[in-house]
């Protein structure tokens, strides 16, 4: 099983940016590929976190200044940045491409700022994918990986940052009326809700390996994960190959049976929400609505997350392997983040 390390760029919600190493693998259904020396399995606990940088939005403007030693990405969008309204639409085929910023009012503290649809071809610079995009709740990306390919791909990804989280009002910048002057990563123990609903649609078919799920980003968690991955819709790769080893009995959560699975020394936790056969069967969920928060917080409760920790960013991600050496399109057609 091959672990590859990922470049992930958070976008900044003004004129700051910040790159995240992470490692993201995975494999066929018939778990033929073993672990190599860049495996997680092979990581050494000592290794360097991958720790999301926090980004504070300046309260004017969003447009990056030279100063900005990483410049924000230019949305690379056949029209201006969408408002959200369905009005527009955006195509990319870059490697890197973008598409955005958006004003989305389906994710609490989406400000203009702060939220993308990134291609994130991380692992396949030829890039044969296509992200044809309206906003966040409405976008389609079409890929074209090799047939049986045991490492992940691409990440075609909806990002949202949660950095600009007020402390004295206890809410989002962006809803704060009056302004704030000090802005920061979101402490999971100052949230009351983290939830998403969704419905999309991942080809189901022997030959596609890839999964959706978010990809939750956690700073201030030094010696834990800081990378947790929510898989709710499996295509071949529910194995231990692709998600490690379960650390837990199955729990429930918001009526529904998730496994948590890590690799020795790895910085990724993955739950896994079960099928209808329970622990080692993965659920092909199409849509529906799952608790991001109760996760975080049972980590938090059972030891494997800082109590102080908190979130830098959410992404809702597919990690693609292989659609079979031909094109397959993998659609968004509802998407929200909903947090108080």
């Amino acid at each position: 099983m091959h672990r590859l390390f990922r470049p992930r760029i958070i976008f900044p919600s003004t004129a700051v940016a910040a790159a995240i190493i992470a490692a993201a693998g995975c494999q066929p259904q018939d778990g033929s590929i073993a672990a190599s020396s860049s495996s997680a399995a092979a990581l050494s606990s000592t290794s360097p976190a991958a720790t999301p940088t926090s980004a504070i939005p300046a309260p004017a403007t969003p447009t990056p200044t030279s100063a900005s030693p990483n410049p924000a990405p230019t949305a690379t969008s056949t029209v201006p940045p969408s408002t959200g309204t369905g009005t527009h639409s955006c195509t990319t085929s870059a490697p890197n491409g973008n598409c955005g910023p958006y004003t989305y009012g389906g994710i609490t503290n989406s400000n203009g700022y702060n939220t993308y649809i990134s291609n994130n071809c991380w692992a396949d610079p030829s890039c044969k994918q296509t992200v044809t995009a309206v906003d966040p709740g409405n976008w389609s990306v079409s890929a074209n990986e090799p047939a049986g390919n045991g490492s992940v791909m691409t990440a075609p990804e909806v990002q949202q940052q949660f950095n600009n989280w007020c402390a004295s009002a206890r809410t989002w910048e962006n809803r704060v009326s009056s302004g704030c002057n000090s802005v920061a990563d979101t402490p999971i123990s100052a949230m009351s809700q983290l939830t998403s609903s969704y419905a999309e649609s991942t080809p189901h078919n022997t030959q596609t390996i890839a999964q959706w799920s978010w990809d939750i980003w956690l700073s201030n968690d030094s010696g834990y994960a800081d990378e947790v991955m929510v898989w709710v819709d499996t295509n071949g790769r529910c194995n231990s190959g692709s998600f490690g080893t379960p650390l837990h009995a199955p729990v429930t959560i918001a009526g529904q049976e998730w496994t948590p699975h890590r690799y020795p020394n790895s910085r990724e936790f993955i739950w896994t929400l079960d099928g209808s056969g329970g622990a080692g069967t993965c659920a092909q969920q199409a849509s529906g609505t799952v608790d991001l928060l109760a996760l975080l917080k049972w980590m938090q409760a059972n030891g494997y997350a800082a109590p102080g920790a908190t979130v830098s960013l959410v992404d809702g991600v597919w990690e693609i392997c292989s659609t079979g050496g031909q094109p397959e399109t993998f659609t968004v057609s509802k998407y929200s983040l909903t947090a108080s």
